[in-house]
């Protein structure tokens, strides 16, 4: 039985060799010839490619060749595990291309986020630093070997959920900005969150604004704090960050002059298009009044947060998606 490479670039996974048997079947069969699996990953079909890196009968080196695509495929693929039964540093053994899609992954084994820390490869750090499940331990260890000057790396760790309390606390009193980025991360705690507002909020509105917004500030806090104008508006407010929040309550309580609730209305994955729509007209009518010599989105950071917010809701339009794109000079 011969298919040609040709062949197979051209064929859909419904079709079938010589046989009759389909090609899907075949490329995800184990006892299937490692030469002819070695042809469908040759194939530009994406659906084939990933049945071949599934298959436990793949050879080694073409695995780590599909890895780069398909990371998640090949870390449960039934061979993975024997590999590293076999091989006890197996990271080591793999290409670089594809130990760094390897560690971007939930499923990546703790030894080979060890290996990578204790590398010096930016790219590698990074890879974990970006993973969300990479313990606390790494991440302080990262920080320590950047020297806390790689600002991508520490920004990272500012944003990850299992940064520890001390950690997070370190890291804002680096910058105003890496402080930002630890005030926006919903894990951070009260205390960091206080220590922050203590150091920056006199100075700059935007952590003012992003105290209230961060999901550990109740009503209490927010009127102990005075972030909220009173204690109907920070009721509102609190309703308007909870997830359970439907889309009905969510455009009531868009009805507001209080822009800090505005925007935890258009963050809310529950808001309506058409309402995040209507608030970004009246948004944008304020900014363009109050920045009207403002050359740059970036000379007013509240703006930079603002339009970061509407691009990260999930439930923006397209065409506004665009709009925000152009003013950020993307």
């Amino acid at each position: 039985m011969e298919v040609t490479i040709e062949q197979l670039v051209a064929t859909k996974t419904t079709a079938t060799v010589d046989s009759g048997v389909p090609v899907a079947q075949m490329a995800s069969n184990p006892n299937t010839d490692p030469q002819l699996l070695r042809q469908f990953a040759a194939s530009k079909n994406w659906d084939l490619r990933r049945l071949v890196a599934s298959n436990p009968n793949t050879p080694t080196d073409l695995l780590w060749e599909l890895g780069i695509d398909f990371p998640e495929v090949i870390l449960t693929n039934p061979i993975f595990e024997l590999l590293q039964l076999e091989h006890l540093d197996l990271a080591t053994e793999i290409p670089h291309a594809t130990l760094t899609s390897l560690l971007q992954c939930d499923r990546v084994p703790r030894a080979f986020m060890d290996y990578a820390v204790n590398q010096q490869d930016y790219s590698l750090w990074l890879a974990v630093a970006y993973n969300l499940q990479t313990p606390s331990a790494l991440l302080k260890n990262l920080v320590r070997k950047s020297r806390r000057q790689d600002r991508e790396l520490v920004r990272a760790v500012a944003s990850h959920p299992n940064t520890s309390t001390h950690l997070l606390a370190e890291i804002s009193e680096i910058s105003s900005s890496l402080a930002q980025i630890v005030a926006k991360n919903p894990q951070t705690p009260l205390v960091v969150l206080q220590k922050i507002l203590h150091k920056y909020g006199q100075t700059n509105s935007i952590f003012r604004i992003l105290m209230a917004l961060h999901p550990c500030i109740n009503p209490q806090l927010l009127m102990q704090m005075n972030l909220a104008p009173n204690e109907s508006a920070a009721h509102s407010l609190w309703l308007a960050k909870q997830l359970t929040t439907d889309s009905t309550q969510l455009v009531e309580l868009a009805q507001t002059n209080w822009d800090v609730l505005r925007l935890a209305v258009v963050c809310h994955p529950n808001t309506p298009t058409e309402q995040i729509d209507r608030l970004w007209l009246q948004i944008k009518s304020q900014i363009d009044r109050s920045t009207s010599n403002q050359a740059t989105v970036e000379a007013v950071p509240e703006h930079r947060l603002i339009y970061d917010s509407f691009i990260g809701n999930a439930n923006t339009s397209a065409q506004l998606r665009e709009k925000l794109r152009k003013l950020l000079q993307w």
